[in-house]
């Protein structure tokens, strides 16, 4: 009698190789039956599958779905390459079975036409000089041999790849190919060897002085031959020398830069001072291969630039000096009126071979000007802001008293307001009347977009929406128009989105929108075609983006023109009231001082009473608990779990406490691979990644609390911002649950889709996120448990992470977990977990204080000190 075994069930990854990348499919066999799986798979098909041998295959698979890397089911190369830069990628690679080691090959590059047909020919043998051509097939970056893929060196790839591109000339393509084959370690044939194609992709930009009120710009190369190609109209031009010859083509990107150049090459009058202040006003509006910085610090000295103000001595009277340098200047009151009146409508003025500046704000003073004499200036000048840090440049006066009117809900509202929506869309509406910006500070998950959205619908009303701006996180730009969709259809009619290389850039065309969308670094770098469109309203999510006062970006934002300013955040502190005083120079210039007298008069007197009195014309906060409290399910912060640290954990503890590095980087270095190895000792030793859980004091209580959740059949999202954990922690989920496990982190492309799916799956489910890059914009109200896997440093950011689940849209009672790992042997006085703990929980009361400045600095010295005693 023969015993025949049973074929095991098994899930297999089918690899086919394909011009732009591999192509990732899936069979499954039962037996004798064989099938294909559409991807990704859906609940029943994981449930089914999670058991069979290979299932891992699938979930590296998820992986590179979840961060965006398959387009079409196809990992482009390029994504192939970059994953092999980083360990966990090519681990993802590896458990595909796809190489992760590039093999050794030689090869010539061959022109089989005239230079300007550009017929080039690659071969490639392998080590043994076996033509790779009559021994395998080679598709994109892989060659076959068998049922073997081989995969060729990145550098010889791209050279592959560009043989196949369309160019704008032959010329082009001879030293495109030609540079990527010296590069890529490949033999060029005779004629290759002697004529030398140079791709020109880069310059530099000297200044050529002719005088004061005249300047040159020249475009400069490499070396002289290609500064003489460059200073030529030409697409190509060779040099002869000897039997070689010299060929410079350029890049069609260099070319458009150079014919946009050679419009404005030479400089001359006011327009010389205002070039060396800021480029951008003089320069055609293109992104130029400039390194501004280099050229404006080695110039100025030759084109003086005074920049003339006043001071006061009680000994010797008004006195006048250039802030740049601090040197007195010998000028008076009568000298600087008469070059005012003399020159009208110019902020740089020629006197005695220098250019003297002359501010806005000092004229008006000066000649005892109306407030808005200097708007034409101030349009044409727009990016040299007034910043208001040292002395109160800039300010925007408002109605004195505050009046609130009783405005109806605009028709077209798709959604029924709460009362505390409806009084916040109110109070925009009642500051935009009176021309008074406004900061919305309400807790998250009260629903500052949909109060937004609905005064955007009650100004298109008025015929006062055309144009406004949104200034977003990029992450946010998907929501916000998902939100605008379902909530006010009739604001897509005229809705506009400004990003990516193919925006718009007339400023005309762009103004005839009702809604203009961009980010935050879109507006830095078309500040100054943003900055001529007069808009309606500007109104910034997420504002903290802008908290840095010396920031580009706040620099931009606060160079826009707008009637009304609005921003919305829940956490305007995170670390200064600096970054308070930034935002608000944003929303109403000058009503907090400048930046000088605001740290004197709230900063070291820490009087934060008399700073909320001074807010509260602009500001507006509601918390949960002031406005849900009888409406939301309760929430339970537990007591926290404390697990003693596994052998593993302290031996590799121990080692790194004897490498006796005490500098302060070192430890705080230290203190994150410490909160590494509690989480699981494979995110900092490869070789611990498949360690049970069980010897993983943390992660084994974090199942625990697991089991439980998926007894109730509820969600639980998990937060830790180390990307290694997020692996180990997929990986061994789906392994152990059969269900899809996504993850969120400042990478994932698609992150409204990935938790519209994790929302819409019935029963358990887990969704692993960082807590900084996902803390903001996300609504996850189908989960109900929220673990901190491992702690952030600031408990508002925290509370901004619980606050995914636990806001308007929740049905259950919310539970939050904490699990600190103690190490009585290393740390007889408390691990880097129990610290932090201690002091972020002292602190919670003072993170709900959303003005008071929380100092991560000072959490983090404290467990220094502690840690070293």
């Amino acid at each position: 009698m023969f015993f025949f075994k049973k074929k095991q069930k098994e899930m297999r990854a089918i690899l086919t190789p394909t011009e732009d990348g591999i192509h990732l499919s899936f069979q499954v066999q039962d037996g004798k039956t064989v099938c294909d799986v559409h991807l990704p798979l859906s609940k029943e098909d994981i449930e089914t599958y999670y058991r069979y041998n290979g299932f891992q295959q699938y979930v590296a698979w998820e992986e590179l779905f979840d961060a965006g890397l398959l387009v079409d089911s196809i990992l482009p190369y390029d994504h192939y390459y970059e994953l092999l830069r980083d360990e966990q990628g090519r681990e993802t690679l590896r458990t595909l079975s796809l190489p992760i080691e590039e093999t050794e090959v030689d090869g010539q590059l061959l022109l089989q036409s005239l230079p300007q047909e550009a017929q080039l020919t690659l071969r490639l043998f392998d080590k043994s000089g076996r033509n790779l051509d009559r021994i395998g097939r080679p598709i994109g970056a892989f060659y076959c041999v068998k049922d073997e893929l081989y995969l060729l060196p990145e550098k010889v790839y791209h050279l592959k790849k560009a043989l196949s591109q369309s160019y704008e000339s032959g010329y082009q393509k001879v030293g495109i190919c030609q540079q990527l084959a010296k590069e890529a370690g490949i033999q060029l044939e005779h004629f290759l060897e002697n004529e030398t194609y140079h791709v020109v992709d880069q310059y530099d930009l000297d200044i050529k002085v002719h005088s004061h009120d005249y300047i040159e710009l020249v475009p400069v190369g490499r070396n002289e031959l290609e500064t003489m190609y460059l200073n030529q109209p030409l697409l190509e031009k060779g040099f002869k020398n000897g039997e070689k010859r010299e060929r410079f083509v350029r890049t069609p990107r260099v070319h458009e830069d150079l014919v946009h150049l050679s419009q404005k090459r030479h400089i001359f009058g006011e327009e010389v001072p205002l070039f060396f202040e800021n480029p951008a006003a003089v320069l055609p509006e293109h992104e130029y291969l400039i390194d501004l910085e280099k050229f404006s610090d080695r110039v100025k000295g030759i084109i003086p630039i005074e920049r003339v103000r006043p001071t006061f001595h009680e000994s010797n009277g008004l006195k006048w000096f250039d802030e740049t340098s601090g040197m007195q200047v010998p000028y008076d009151v009568e000298f600087l009126k008469e070059l005012m009146l003399k020159h009208p409508y110019q902020q740089y003025v020629e006197y005695n071979g220098k250019w003297i500046y002359l501010d806005p704000t000092l004229r008006r003073k000066l000649l005892e000007l109306p407030q808005d004499v200097d708007e034409p200036l101030k349009r044409h000048f727009m990016l040299d802001i007034k910043d208001n840090e040292e002395e109160l440049e800039y300010k925007v006066d408002i109605a004195k008293q505050e009046i609130f009117y009783d405005y109806s809900i605009p028709n077209g509202l798709n959604a029924t307001l709460f009362a505390h929506q409806v009084e916040g869309f109110r109070w925009l509406c009642s500051l935009a009347e009176q021309w008074r910006g406004g900061l919305l500070a309400d807790d998250m998950g009260l629903g500052k977009t949909i109060q937004v959205i609905t005064f955007l619908l009650h100004q298109k009303s008025k015929s006062k929406l055309s144009p406004t701006l949104l200034v977003l996180p990029i992450a946010l730009i998907e929501n916000w128009i998902e939100e605008i969709n379902k909530f006010a259809p009739e604001l897509m009619n005229k809705l506009y989105v400004h990003k990516g290389g193919q925006r718009i850039k007339s400023a005309e065309l762009i103004s005839q929108f009702d809604i203009v969308i961009t980010s935050y670094d879109t507006l830095k770098i078309d500040q100054l075609l943003l900055g001529k469109i007069k808009f309606q309203a500007i109104i910034c999510d997420e504002a903290q983006n802008i908290k840095s006062h010396t920031s580009q970006r706040s620099r931009a934002i606060r160079a826009m023109q707008a009637q009304f300013r609005l921003a919305m955040t829940g956490t305007p502190v995170e670390n200064s009231l600096d970054e308070l005083w930034a935002i608000m120079d944003f929303v109403q210039p000058g009503a907090l001082g400048s930046l000088k007298e605001f740290r004197a008069k709230f900063v070291e007197t820490m009087d934060y009473d008399g700073l909320l009195k001074a807010l509260q014309p602009y500001y507006l906060r509601r918390t949960k608990q002031q406005i849900l409290d009888d409406r939301l399910p309760k929430k339970y912060v537990t007591e926290p779990f404390y697990v003693e640290a596994s052998p593993i954990q302290q031996d590799i503890a121990s080692s790194m406490l004897a490498t006796k590095e005490m500098g302060h980087i070192a430890i705080l270095n230290m203190l994150m691979r410490l909160r590494q190895l509690y989480g699981h000792p494979g995110a900092i030793i490869s070789q611990y990644e498949n360690l049970s859980y069980k010897e993983v004091p943390k992660l084994k209580q974090t199942i625990e609390i697991i089991e439980k959740i998926k007894e109730k059949n509820e969600k639980v999202i998990i937060f830790t911002e180390f990307r290694k954990l997020h692996f180990i922690l997929k990986r061994l989920f789906m392994s152990m649950y059969g269900i899809s496990v996504p993850v969120i982190d400042g990478d994932t492309p698609n992150r409204q889709e990935v938790v519209r799916r994790f929302n819409q799956l019935p029963g358990f489910g887990i969704m692993i996120l960082s807590p900084k890059a996902a803390g903001v914009g996300l609504t996850i109200t189908s989960a109900n448990h929220v673990i901190h896997y491992t702690r952030w440093w600031n408990p508002a950011i925290e509370n901004q992470a619980t606050d995914r689940v636990y806001r308007i849209g929740q049905q259950k009672d919310v539970y939050v977990y904490h699990i600190i790992t103690t190490d009585k042997k290393n740390f007889p006085n408390g691990t880097v977990e129990e610290l932090m703990h201690e002091l972020l929980e002292s602190k919670r009361d003072l993170a709900e204080n959303v003005i008071v400045p929380f100092n991560v600095s000072e959490i983090q010295q404290k467990i220094v000190e502690q840690m070293v005693s």
